[in-house]
């Protein structure tokens, strides 16, 4: 079992984020500024595990790349995290993880 200190692990996490969340984000998703247009989060994350972004990566950082950590990092972006909702109600329904303002390109 290896010990890494906890500055260590959010620096790795932090050059992770930026790397390939970033490039993900500005390829396929878009800004709009229409409250109407949202995504969630469960979706984003299916669609990067289908880049080669995520295929390039090694099994160990496919391991980091979880679903909560992928929302996590979303969710702390500068360009993203601030159109994030945790619960959304809508028309009676409870969309969890959702961005708003945002659609796919």
């Amino acid at each position: 079992m290896s010990v890494v200190c906890e500055c260590c692990k959010k620096k790795m996490y932090e050059n992770l984020t930026s790397i390939h969340i970033n490039e993900f984000i500005n390829s396929t998703y878009e800004r709009t500024g229409d409250k109407k247009d949202r995504i969630q989060a469960k979706d984003m994350y299916n669609e990067f595990v289908k880049t080669e972004a995520w295929v390039l990566l090694s099994k160990k950082e496919k391991r980091i790349w979880n679903k909560r950590n992928f929302i996590n990092a979303l969710y702390q972006s500068m360009k993203i995290g601030l159109d994030f909702k945790e619960k959304l109600q809508k028309n009676g329904t409870t969309i969890r993880s959702v961005f708003i303002n945002w659609r796919k390109k």
